[in-house]
Protein backbone atom coordinates (compact mmCIF):
# COMPACT_ATOMS: atom_id res chain seq x y z
CA UNK A 1 0.00 0.00 0.00
CA UNK A 2 1.43 3.40 -0.92
CA UNK A 3 2.43 5.46 1.51
CA UNK A 4 0.06 8.26 0.78
CA UNK A 5 -2.86 8.24 -1.48
CA UNK A 6 -3.24 9.57 -5.19
CA UNK A 7 -5.60 12.06 -4.74
CA UNK A 8 -3.08 13.72 -1.80
CA UNK A 9 -0.30 13.44 -3.89
CA UNK A 10 -2.53 15.10 -7.31
CA UNK A 11 -3.45 17.84 -4.73
CA UNK A 12 0.46 18.33 -3.72
CA UNK A 13 1.97 18.28 -7.23
CA UNK A 14 -0.83 20.39 -8.57
CA UNK A 15 -2.11 17.96 -11.15
CA UNK A 16 -6.25 18.10 -11.98
CA UNK A 17 -8.38 15.51 -14.11
CA UNK A 18 -7.91 11.49 -14.07
CA UNK A 19 -5.94 11.21 -17.43
CA UNK A 20 -2.63 10.51 -16.21
CA UNK A 21 -4.08 8.09 -13.25
CA UNK A 22 -2.66 5.60 -14.02
CA UNK A 23 0.64 6.36 -14.73
CA UNK A 24 0.74 8.24 -11.24
CA UNK A 25 -0.46 5.18 -9.65
CA UNK A 26 2.26 3.32 -10.96
CA UNK A 27 4.98 5.85 -9.79
CA UNK A 28 3.41 5.66 -6.47
CA UNK A 29 4.55 2.00 -6.29
CA UNK A 30 7.50 2.69 -7.98
CA UNK A 31 8.46 5.59 -5.11
CA UNK A 32 6.70 3.29 -2.35
CA UNK A 33 9.31 0.43 -3.44
CA UNK A 34 12.20 3.16 -3.69
CA UNK A 35 11.35 4.49 0.07
CA UNK A 36 11.39 0.81 1.50
CA UNK A 37 14.70 0.13 -0.02
CA UNK A 38 16.34 3.23 0.69
CA UNK A 39 15.28 3.43 4.36
CA UNK A 40 15.49 -0.02 5.20
CA UNK A 41 11.80 0.16 6.61
CA UNK A 42 8.20 -0.63 5.94
CA UNK A 43 6.26 2.92 7.17
CA UNK A 44 2.71 1.60 6.52
CA UNK A 45 2.75 -0.25 10.09
CA UNK A 46 1.29 -3.55 10.42
CA UNK A 47 2.59 -6.87 11.73
CA UNK A 48 6.64 -8.24 11.90
CA UNK A 49 8.21 -10.59 12.52
CA UNK A 50 12.37 -10.65 12.11
CA UNK A 51 15.27 -11.82 13.83
CA UNK A 52 18.35 -10.34 15.36
CA UNK A 53 21.80 -11.24 16.65
CA UNK A 54 21.81 -13.22 20.09
CA UNK A 55 25.10 -12.42 21.26
CA UNK A 56 24.28 -8.59 22.64
CA UNK A 57 21.16 -6.98 25.01
CA UNK A 58 19.96 -5.36 22.46
CA UNK A 59 17.33 -5.86 19.23
CA UNK A 60 17.35 -3.11 16.97
CA UNK A 61 14.01 -3.52 15.25
CA UNK A 62 13.44 -1.98 11.89
CA UNK A 63 10.14 -0.38 11.86
CA UNK A 64 8.75 1.61 14.71
CA UNK A 65 7.59 3.29 17.05
CA UNK A 66 6.28 -0.50 18.28
CA UNK A 67 2.53 -0.85 19.64
CA UNK A 68 3.10 -4.31 20.43
CA UNK A 69 5.89 -7.02 21.08
CA UNK A 70 3.94 -10.50 20.61
CA UNK A 71 6.60 -12.90 20.96
CA UNK A 72 10.62 -12.84 21.68
CA UNK A 73 12.04 -16.32 21.28
CA UNK A 74 15.41 -17.02 21.64
CA UNK A 75 17.50 -20.21 19.82
CA UNK A 76 20.81 -20.94 19.55
CA UNK A 77 19.21 -23.81 16.73
CA UNK A 78 16.96 -21.06 15.61
CA UNK A 79 13.82 -23.19 15.46
CA UNK A 80 12.09 -21.12 17.44
CA UNK A 81 9.87 -23.22 19.13
CA UNK A 82 7.06 -22.87 22.07
CA UNK A 83 9.96 -23.50 24.68
CA UNK A 84 11.97 -20.91 23.52
CA UNK A 85 9.76 -18.07 24.28
CA UNK A 86 10.86 -15.28 27.16
CA UNK A 87 8.68 -14.18 29.64
CA UNK A 88 7.43 -10.35 29.17
CA UNK A 89 9.69 -9.36 32.21
CA UNK A 90 12.99 -10.70 30.85
CA UNK A 91 12.89 -7.75 28.12
CA UNK A 92 12.22 -4.03 27.74
CA UNK A 93 10.51 -2.71 24.68
CA UNK A 94 12.15 0.93 23.95
CA UNK A 95 8.94 1.78 21.86
CA UNK A 96 9.50 5.09 20.39
CA UNK A 97 13.35 3.70 18.89
CA UNK A 98 12.32 0.36 18.25
CA UNK A 99 14.76 -0.85 20.48
CA UNK A 100 14.03 -4.47 23.24
CA UNK A 101 16.78 -4.62 25.67
CA UNK A 102 16.88 -8.00 27.14
CA UNK A 103 17.24 -7.58 31.07
CA UNK A 104 20.05 -8.83 32.67
CA UNK A 105 23.07 -9.24 29.63
CA UNK A 106 22.90 -10.56 26.61
CA UNK A 107 20.38 -12.87 25.14
CA UNK A 108 22.53 -15.58 24.31
CA UNK A 109 26.24 -15.36 26.44
CA UNK A 110 28.59 -14.73 23.25
CA UNK A 111 30.86 -17.70 22.51
CA UNK A 112 34.93 -16.69 22.51
CA UNK A 113 33.79 -13.14 23.47
CA UNK A 114 32.22 -12.22 20.46
CA UNK A 115 29.77 -9.44 20.37
CA UNK A 116 27.60 -10.18 17.64
CA UNK A 117 27.73 -13.96 17.98
CA UNK A 118 24.66 -15.97 17.54
CA UNK A 119 23.58 -14.60 14.34
CA UNK A 120 19.84 -14.98 14.11
CA UNK A 121 18.82 -16.74 16.91
CA UNK A 122 16.59 -13.82 18.44
CA UNK A 123 13.34 -13.60 16.53
CA UNK A 124 10.71 -10.74 17.51
CA UNK A 125 7.39 -10.76 16.43
CA UNK A 126 5.54 -7.15 16.93
CA UNK A 127 3.58 -4.41 15.14
CA UNK A 128 3.34 -1.16 14.32
CA UNK A 129 0.70 1.10 14.08
CA UNK A 130 -1.25 2.17 10.85
CA UNK A 131 -1.93 5.07 8.52
CA UNK A 132 1.08 6.95 10.95
CA UNK A 133 3.58 7.91 8.27
CA UNK A 134 5.59 10.96 9.15
CA UNK A 135 5.52 14.16 7.24
CA UNK A 136 8.75 13.88 6.40
CA UNK A 137 8.71 10.62 4.63
CA UNK A 138 5.14 11.03 2.52
CA UNK A 139 7.15 14.90 1.43
CA UNK A 140 9.77 12.95 0.38
CA UNK A 141 7.75 10.59 -1.66
CA UNK A 142 5.31 13.03 -3.28
CA UNK A 143 8.81 14.78 -4.16
CA UNK A 144 10.41 11.53 -5.91
CA UNK A 145 6.45 10.86 -7.41
CA UNK A 146 6.92 14.27 -8.61
CA UNK A 147 10.16 14.15 -9.98
CA UNK A 148 9.31 10.86 -11.79
CA UNK A 149 6.58 12.41 -13.26
CA UNK A 150 8.10 15.39 -14.83
CA UNK A 151 10.62 13.38 -16.73
CA UNK A 152 7.65 10.78 -17.60
CA UNK A 153 5.47 14.06 -19.18
CA UNK A 154 9.03 15.80 -20.81
CA UNK A 155 9.49 12.44 -22.55
CA UNK A 156 6.36 12.02 -23.53
CA UNK A 157 6.65 15.51 -25.14
CA UNK A 158 9.76 14.96 -26.80
CA UNK A 159 8.66 12.01 -28.48
CA UNK A 160 10.89 9.79 -26.55
CA UNK A 161 14.30 11.39 -28.12
CA UNK A 162 15.96 13.03 -25.41
CA UNK A 163 15.86 16.71 -27.34
CA UNK A 164 16.85 19.68 -25.84
CA UNK A 165 15.03 21.84 -28.64
CA UNK A 166 11.75 20.62 -31.01
CA UNK A 167 10.40 22.82 -33.71
CA UNK A 168 7.21 22.25 -34.57
CA UNK A 169 6.22 24.41 -37.75
CA UNK A 170 6.51 27.75 -36.37
CA UNK A 171 6.72 26.55 -32.61
CA UNK A 172 9.78 25.94 -30.78
CA UNK A 173 10.14 24.05 -27.26
CA UNK A 174 13.29 23.85 -24.96
CA UNK A 175 14.05 21.87 -22.37
CA UNK A 176 17.18 21.95 -19.30
CA UNK A 177 19.46 19.37 -20.86
CA UNK A 178 18.58 17.58 -16.83
CA UNK A 179 14.92 17.19 -18.08
CA UNK A 180 16.38 15.96 -21.45
CA UNK A 181 19.15 13.54 -20.34
CA UNK A 182 18.02 12.92 -16.88
CA UNK A 183 18.71 14.44 -13.57
CA UNK A 184 19.78 12.77 -10.54
CA UNK A 185 17.33 12.21 -7.48
CA UNK A 186 16.64 15.53 -6.22
CA UNK A 187 18.84 15.88 -2.96
CA UNK A 188 15.72 16.91 -1.05
CA UNK A 189 14.20 13.31 -1.37
CA UNK A 190 17.23 12.18 0.10
CA UNK A 191 17.61 14.72 2.80
CA UNK A 192 13.92 13.92 3.94
CA UNK A 193 14.92 10.91 4.30
CA UNK A 194 17.98 10.63 5.93
CA UNK A 195 16.55 10.58 9.38
CA UNK A 196 14.76 7.43 9.25
CA UNK A 197 17.40 5.35 7.51
CA UNK A 198 18.02 2.15 9.46
CA UNK A 199 22.28 2.59 10.28
CA UNK A 200 24.63 0.40 8.23
CA UNK A 201 25.37 -3.02 10.90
Amino acid sequence: MPLDTLANVKTALMISGTTDDAVLTRLLDAADGFVAGHTGRDFAGGAFTETHPGGRNLAFLRNYPVASVTSLKVDALRQFGAGTERAADTFVVHADRGVVECVGGPFLRPRFGRRDDWPGAVQVAYTTATGQVPWAVREAFTQLVGHWYRFTKTAVDQSYSMLVTKIDGTTEKTWPWGLAGGEPLPPVVLQLLQPYRIPAA
